[in-house]
C-alpha cells in the first residue's frame, strides 16, 4: 500500500488502520457537534491550543530509535474541554492540537501518521470524557455549583491516569509494531516520563473549571502562569536533554569506532575472508541510499550491523568454517545458529540504534525459507533484507575454502535468480542498476582496509605523522592476531590431518605443506632414520632444486642435519653448506636454515631441514612453531612407519616373502578397474607343485619350507617386472600377468614349467630333487570380470593341465629322487 511505507510490518498497518477506523467516526462527529454548539466560548479554548501548537517542546528519544517526543500545553486544554464543554469539543480541541502539532513538528509529512495522530487522540480523548462522566453520574456539561469537589478530584485523577495510558500505549504499540520491538519496552522507555505533562495538564484544569463559571477571566489569568510553568519547565529541560544528547552523540561515535575496531579484529582472524565485513558495510549502506533509506537511526543501525552481522561465528568450530568439502546435517545445522548467538551477543549492548534485529534476520530470505526464524516477506526487516543481498554478493564475490571467489558477471546471475525467492526484489534491481558503482566502491573500501593495516610511508620510506604511527600500531596489532589465528588454524590443521594420514609419504608430503603456511623456506627437506645403518635420508623434498637434495644422504652426526639429529638440539640460522659438501649447487644455493629434530622416546625418528636463500630468515616465531609441532609431528611419521609395515606383514607371505592372497583380493580389484579402463587384458595364471605332498612327507615340513622358498624365488626370476606372483595357498600359486593374452600367456607358461622341469632342488647333500608345475589360465574379461570367477576358471585349467603332464611326462612318479648320480625313486 502507498499509504503506508513499503517496509512497515502488515501487523503495523492492520493496527494503523483499525485504530483510523475507530477514530475517524468519533472525529467527525465531534467536529460537527462543536460547529453546530450555541456556546461558542469553546473557541477560546480553540485559539490557545492553536497558540500553544506552534511551540512545542521537542524532548529526543532516549533509545535514538524513533523521532522525538513532542510535548505541548495541549492536555490542560483538552482536560478543560472536557469539563467546561464535554467531551465532542475536548476531541475537538485534540484534534486541532494534533494536527497541527503532527504537520509543524513531524520531520516526515507522511498522511498516514498525521491521521493516525488525529483519530488516536479523538478517540482517546472521547472514550476518557464519557468515562469521567459515567463516574460523575451527569450528562455533560459540568455544573460547577453542582459538584462535589472530593468526587470530582477523585473522577479527574482516575481519568487523567486512564488518559495518559491509553494515549501514550496507543502511539507506543503503534512504534513498537512498525520496528518490531517489544510494546511495554517502548512505551517505558519513551513514554513513561510523559505522565507529568497529563497530570499537570489535569491539575491546571481543574482550577480554570473552578474558578470559569463565575470569572472566566481570573480563571485564565490562575491557570496562565501554571500552563507557563510547565512550558517553561519543559524548556529548562530541554536544554539539558541536549545537552545529553550531544553526551550520547560522542558515546555514538565511541560506539562506532569500537564496533569497527572489535569487527577489525574478527575479521583479521580469517585470511580467507578477511576485509569481507567491510566491503559488506560499504555494499549495505549504498544500496540502502539507493532503496530510500533515509531515517538516520536505521541508517546508523545497518552501519554498525554490516561489521557485526557475522559476529555469531565465534561459537563456531574452525574446522567447520574452513571446511573445504559440503557440511554434514549437523554441520549445517551448527552454522545456521550463528545469526541468532550474534543477535544474542549484541543484545547486551544497549545501541542507540536498531543492531540485534538486523543480524539476526539477516539469513532470512523472502520466501519464507530462511534462518532462524522462517520469516517471510514484509516480516524481514528492511535492513537485514539489504544486509543478505550484500552479504551473498561478497561472498560470492570472495575466495572461500570450498570453492575460488565468482566473477561479477556469474555472482550477479545468481542473486537476480534468487529475487523473488530468497532476495528482496527492489534491492536486487537496485543491486543491478549500480553494480559497476557497487564494484568500485568495493574496490575503494578493500584500499581503506588496506591502509588501516599496512604502515603509511612518505616518499623517503618513514612514516611521518601520527595518523602514521598510529596505523604502524594498528597494522602490528590485527597482523598480530591475524598471525595467530592462521598458527593455530595450522596447528589444528597438522594434527587433523597427520592424524588422519596413515602413509608416511603423504603424512611427510603433508606436514611440509602445512609449515609453509607460517614458516618461510625455498626448501623443506625432511630426512627419516636408519636405525641399522645410522643414516639419515630424504624421504621428502619440497621445493627448490628437489632432485639435488633427495641425492643427500648423511650419517648421524654429519652435516648441520647429522649434527641436530646425534644431538636432539634445534639449529637456527647457521650456514646450512656442511650439509652439502658435495654439492656445489646446493652450497651456493642457500644461506641459513632452520633444522629441528624429531624425537620419539629418546629415538631420533627425523629430522626436518628447512633451508632459506635469505641470511637470518629465521625468528623466534618460526622456532616456536616448529618445536610446537615436533612431537606430533615425530609421532605421526612414526605410526604411519608402523602401519606400512604392519600392512605390508599384512599383505606378504611371511615363509616366501611373496604377497599373500589378502593381498591378492585387493590388488585385482584394483588392476582389473584400471585395465577395464584402459581397454586392456589380465591374465591370470593358477600354479600348482606336483605331487609335492611327498617330498614334505618324506623329509620333513621343515626342508618342504625352504624347498617353497627356492620355487617362489625362481617363480619371480620367470616373470615380467610388471607381473605379480601370489602364494594362494600351500604349495599353489598365482600369477598376475597385465596387459597379456591368454595367447601369449602360453609362453609364458611354457616358460615357466620348463624352468621347473630342468631345476635340479639339493634337498641334503645326497639328496636331490625334480619338482614338476601343473599351470591353469584365465583372461580379463574374456573368461570373467571378476577375480572369483577367474581364480574358478584357471584353477580348472590348471586341473586339465595336470592330468595331461602326468599321462605325457610322469605316469607314476612325477617326482624323481637322486642320490649322488644315480636315480632312486622313493
Amino acid at each position: 500500500m502507498i499509504f503506508f511505507e513499503r517496509d512497515m510490518p502488515i501487523r503495523a498497518k492492520i493496527y494503523l488502520l483499525s485504530v483510523m477506523a475507530g477514530g475517524a467516526p468519533i472525529l467527525f462527529f465531534s467536529l460537527y457537534y462543536s460547529v453546530t454548539s450555541t456556546d461558542i466560548r469553546w473557541l477560546y479554548l480553540a485559539c490557545l491550543t492553536v497558540f500553544g501548537s506552534f511551540f512545542p517542546v521537542r524532548i529526543p528519544s532516549f533509545r535514538g530509535k524513533t523521532q522525538p517526543v513532542v510535548v505541548t500545553t495541549s492536555d490542560v486544554f483538552i482536560f478543560t474541554a472536557i469539563l467546561l464543554f464535554g467531551p465532542e469539543v475536548a476531541v475537538t480541541v485534540a484534534a486541532i492540537d494534533s494536527g497541527l502539532t503532527t504537520i509543524i513538528s513531524s520531520r516526515s509529512k507522511r498522511s498516514h501518521k498525521i491521521i493516525f495522530n488525529l483519530t488516536q487522540l479523538s478517540l482517546v480523548t472521547f472514550v476518557v470524557g464519557h468515562i469521567f462522566y459515567q463516574l460523575q453520574g451527569v450528562s455533560p456539561p459540568l455544573d460547577v455549583t453542582t459538584v462535589d469537589i472530593t468526587s470530582f478530584f477523585l473522577a479527574l485523577g482516575l481519568c487523567s491516569i486512564l488518559y495518559f495510558v491509553l494515549n501514550t500505549a496507543a502511539v507506543a504499540t503503534a512504534i513498537a509494531l512498525t520496528l518490531r520491538e517489544r510494546i511495554f519496552i517502548t512505551w517505558k522507555s519513551d513514554f513513561l516520563w510523559v505522565s507529568l505533562t497529563t497530570f499537570a495538564g489535569a491539575s491546571a484544569a481543574a482550577l480554570i473549571f473552578l474558578f470559569f463559571k463565575e470569572t472566566p477571566f481570573f480563571a485564565i489569568a490562575v491557570a496562565a502562569p501554571i500552563v507557563l510553568i510547565i512550558y517553561y519547565a519543559y524548556k529548562i529541560n530541554l536544554d539539558r536533554i541536549n545537552s545529553a544528547q550531544k553526551h550520547v552523540s560522542q558515546l555514538n561515535e565511541l560506539y562506532q569506532s569500537t564496533v569497527e575496531s572489535l569487527a577489525m579484529a574478527i575479521d583479521a582472524k580469517d585470511a580467507k575472508t578477511h576485509g569481507h565485513i567491510q566491503r559488506v558495510q560499504t555494499l549495505t549502506l549504498r544500496l540502502a541510499e539507493y532503496c530510500g533509506v533515509t531515517d538516520e537511526n536505521e541508517i546508523e543501525g545497518l552501519r554498525a550491523a554490516s561489521l557485526m552481522h557475522d559476529i555469531g561465528k565465534l561459537a563456531i568450530s574452525e574446522y567447520i568454517l574452513n571446511k573445504p568439502s559440503p557440511l554434514t546435517k549437523w554441520e549445517e545445522q551448527k552454522v545456521r545458529k550463528h545469526p541468532s548467538i550474534g543477535a544474542d551477543i549484541l543484545s547486551l549492548v544497549p545501541f542507540p540504534y536498531p543492531v540485534e534485529n538486523l543480524v539476526r534476520y539477516h539469513h532470512e530470505k523472502w520466501d519464507g525459507t530462511g534462518y532462524p526464524e522462517g520469516l517471510k516477506g514484509e516480516e524481514i526487516p528492511l535492513g537485514a533484507r539489504i544486509l543478505s543481498v550484500s552479504d551473498c554478493y561478497d561472498a560470492l564475490r570472495s575466495d572461500r575454502p570450498y570453492r575460488p571467489k565468482l566473477s561479477s558477471k556469474v555472482a550477479l546471475e545468481h542473486i537476480i535468480s534468487e529475487s523473488g525467492k530468497s532476495y528482496y526484489p527492489p534491492v536486487v534491481e537496485q543491486l543491478v542498476a549500480h553494480i559497476d558503482e557497487l564494484e568500485k566502491a568495493m574496490k575503494e573500501s578493500e584500499q581503506h582496509i588496506a591502509s588501516k593495516i599496512s604502515p603509511l610511508m612518505d616518499e623517503d620510506g618513514a612514516g611521518s605523522s601520527e595518523t602514521e604511527d598510529k596505523t604502524q600500531i594498528d597494522s602490528t596489532v590485527f597482523h598480530e592476531i591475524a598471525a595467530t589465528h592462521i598458527e593455530i588454524q595450522a596447528l589444528y590443521e597438522i594434527s587433523r590431518v597427520l592424524g588422519k594420514s596413515l602413509k608416511v609419504s603423504e603424512t611427510l608430503s603433508l606436514l611440509a605443506e602445512r609449515i609453509q603456511k607460517l614458516v618461510p623456506y625455498a626448501s623443506c627437506a625432511i630426512f627419516l632414520m636408519d636405525s641399522q645403518t645410522d643414516q639419515l635420508s630424504p624421504y621428502h623434498v619440497a621445493g627448490l632444486h628437489a632432485e639435488e637434495l633427495e641425492g643427500i644422504k648423511l650419517r648421524v652426526g654429519d652435516g648441520i642435519t647429522g649434527w641436530v639429529a646425534a644431538h636432539r638440539q634445534y639449529l637456527m640460522n647457521v650456514s646450512p653448506a656442511p650439509d652439502f659438501m658435495d654439492s656445489e649447487v646446493l652450497h651456493s644455493a642457500y644461506r641459513s636454515c632452520l633444522v629441528m629434530p624429531l624425537s620419539l622416546n629418546n629415538s631420533i625418528v627425523g629430522v626436518i631441514s628447512l633451508y632459506s636463500d635469505q641470511p637470518d630468515d629465521y625468528h623466534q616465531d618460526h622456532l616456536r612453531f616448529m618445536e610446537t609441532i615436533a612431537d606430533p609431528a615425530a609421532t605421526a611419521i612414526r605410526n604411519a612407519i608402523i602401519y606400512e609395515q604392519s600392512e605390508e606383514n599384512a599383505y606378504t607371505d611371511v615363509l616366501t616373502g611373496l604377497p599373500n592372497l589378502r593381498f591378492f583380493h585387493v590388488f585385482m580389484e584394483r588392476e582389473l578397474k584400471r585395465f577395464a579402463n584402459l581397454g586392456q587384458p589380465v591374465t591370470l595364471l593358477m600354479m600348482d607343485l606336483e605331487s609335492f605332498k611327498e617330498i614334505n612327507d618324506r623329509f620333513g615340513h621343515k626342508t618342504g619350507d625352504r624347498i617353497l622358498v627356492e620355487i617362489a624365488t625362481l617363480l619371480n626370476s620367470h616373470l615380467r617386472e610388471s607381473d605379480t606372483c601370489v602364494r594362494y595357498a600351500g604349495d599353489e600359486f598365482i600369477a598376475i600377468l597385465p596387459g597379456v593374452s591368454k595367447d601369449n600367456a602360453t609362453h609364458a607358461i611354457q616358460r615357466i614349467q620348463k624352468a621347473l622341469d630342468e631345476h635340479r632342488i639339493m634337498i641334503n647333500e645326497h639328496d636331490s630333487a625334480q619338482v614338476g608345475i601343473s599351470i591353469g589360465a584365465a583372461t580379463f574379461p574374456e573368461d570373467g570380470r571378476e577375480p572369483d570367477i577367474l581364480l574358478v576358471v584357471a584353477d580348472q585349467a590348471m586341473y586339465k593341465d595336470k592330468a595331461a603332464r602326468q599321462k605325457k611326462k610322469f605316469p607314476s612318479e612325477v617326482i624323481r629322487f637322486r642320490r649322488g648320480t644315480a636315480d632312486q625313486s622313493s
